[in-house]
């Protein structure tokens, strides 16, 4: 291990965390500004905080790669364009390429700078005893810190370790939870999750009482006072529960969790009429295409939008093979694809007008972290997993089917057509959004569907399913 590196990396990470956002960095030269210094007030905080959030939606991470650039073209549901080397090996798997590792070496490094700057807050915030917030605030803030580290460690876990049902013991992701120089310590997947899950346990004890998307009453302070769905707020904790126990076959707690969220009332499946208005000349007047009621927890950034233009709304870049997966009445088809001017499909699930002065047509450009539409399909594979949970088990995805205009599961249906409805909502639900992906490696399917959603299946090598680390993977633990 090179101590050096690490110490440079480390320093990197803190010059990161320091120089984001805020107007009171105006009054000093950044290099001037110490730790303390920096959360000598609430809005040093505060800065700090809403860094790990800005940080999270860059072009590595789920701004671009996490999301949509890196894991979609592994779905066998795009043909990349010939012509661009980069995207065509990546597409086959090639990691070891040198087109990329640059982008598998881009994820972990921005991953973990991203934590760095969370554990830097986390440690921050417990050893703070002045009164510097509003009461409660203190307690969002961490809470909110300690449920984004696990949201990204666990997609580290994803990522480079091989599945859980594989190898529960795979151990190439480090955890560490501290800001300083030493190194992460590589441990086994069946205990980081156990770590990941007690920081979302204390996550969730400490937003159930305080967050304002729970309690209801509204704060003077500004941090607290945003959007709560565009920050980790309590449901998107309990959210992420559900999905990690899912992952780890505890389908009750998966169960459990997914129905806090759907019981809570909430969150909402929106309507056709709100997806698209348009003028009586088929002009778009309003577009929702990201489908905001339903968002439990989203990031927001612009630059989704932006690597969204680049790859999937040309002509010529990542076009999806098909739109088959969708029946005519799905209210995802035309939401989500459409035909370009060369009659090639463009997934625009993103897709947003660039002038500004159309800006008013659509919501804020984000990224969709997790969504109620997961929790009900959650709850019905835990059910089919695990069917003394529920006596109604497909109440769950025939309501869900229902409201995305689409025919309901007949309830003779077996538990192998049940699967096999499963596997076609994750395709039809998260294009864009990298879960399609993930879901195929918790299965460890070796043969997946092709594209064209025809019956045929293409074979995958579960070897593809497990990144690499980086050549250089020592910066951050050995």
């Amino acid at each position: 291990m090179n101590h050096m590196k690490s110490m440079k990396f480390g320093i990197l990470a803190a010059a990161l965390a320091l120089g984001s956002c805020g107007n009171w960095l105006d009054v000093t030269s950044r290099s001037e500004v110490s730790v303390d210094d920096m959360y000598s007030t609430a809005e040093g905080y505060y800065t700090s905080a809403t860094g790990v959030y800005i940080n999270m939606g860059d072009a590595s991470l789920y701004g671009g790669y996490v999301a949509l650039t890196a894991l979609e073209p592994l779905t066998q549901q795009y043909t990349v364009s010939g012509d661009n080397e980069t995207r065509r090996s990546w597409a086959a798997y090639e990691y070891t390429s040198e087109t990329s590792k640059p982008i598998i070496e881009s994820i972990w490094l921005r991953m973990y700078n991203t934590i760095f700057n969370a554990n830097l807050v986390i440690d921050k915030l417990r050893g703070e005893t002045r009164p510097l917030f509003d009461e409660g605030v203190r307690e969002i803030m961490l809470g909110e810190m300690l449920a984004l580290r696990a949201y990204m460690y666990f997609d580290l876990v994803r990522m480079f370790n091989a599945a859980w049902n594989v190898d529960p013991t795979a151990n190439n992701v480090p955890w560490k939870t501290t800001w300083d120089a030493t190194i992460g310590e590589r441990i086994p997947t069946e205990r980081l999750l156990d770590l990941i899950m007690a920081d979302l346990s204390e996550a969730r004890d400490l937003l159930e009482t305080r967050d304002p998307i729970v309690t209801g009453a509204t704060s003077r302070d500004v941090y607290v006072s945003y959007d709560r769905t565009k920050r980790m707020n309590f449901y998107a904790v309990c959210a992420l529960r559900a999905r990690i126990a899912l992952y780890r076959n505890d389908y009750a707690t998966a169960y459990d969790e997914a129905r806090v969220v759907i019981d809570s009332g909430k969150f909402r499946f929106i309507t056709g009429e709100e997806i698209v208005q348009t003028d009586a000349y088929g002009e778009e007047l309003r577009s929702n295409r990201v489908f905001t009621p339903e968002l439990v927890f989203a990031l927001d950034n612009d630059q989704i939008t932006l690597s969204a233009r680049t790859y999937y709304e040309g002509l010529a870049q990542d076009l999806l093979r098909s739109n088959a997966c969708y029946e005519e009445g799905d209210v995802r088809k035309n939401a989500w694809t459409a035909l370009n001017s060369m009659n090639n499909l463009n997934m625009i699930k993103y897709k947003r007008s660039a002038l500004a002065a159309d800006s008013y047509k659509y919501p804020t450009a984000c990224t969709p972290m997790l969504k109620l539409s997961e929790m009900y399909l959650i709850v019905e594979e835990a059910i089919l997993n695990d069917p003394t949970l529920d006596p109604a088990p497909l109440t769950w995805l025939n309501t869900f089917r229902e409201h995305r205009g689409t025919t309901a599961l007949a309830e003779s249906a077996s538990a192998e057509m049940i699967r096999t409805a499963l596997t076609r909502e994750y395709i039809c639900e998260f294009k864009g959004e990298g879960q399609l992906f993930f879901y195929y490696k918790r299965l460890n399917l070796t043969r997946v569907d092709n594209g064209l959603y025809n019956g045929n299946t293409v074979e995958l090598d579960p070897a593809v399913y497990t990144f690499p680390r980086p050549d250089d993977e020592n910066d951050f633990g050995n």
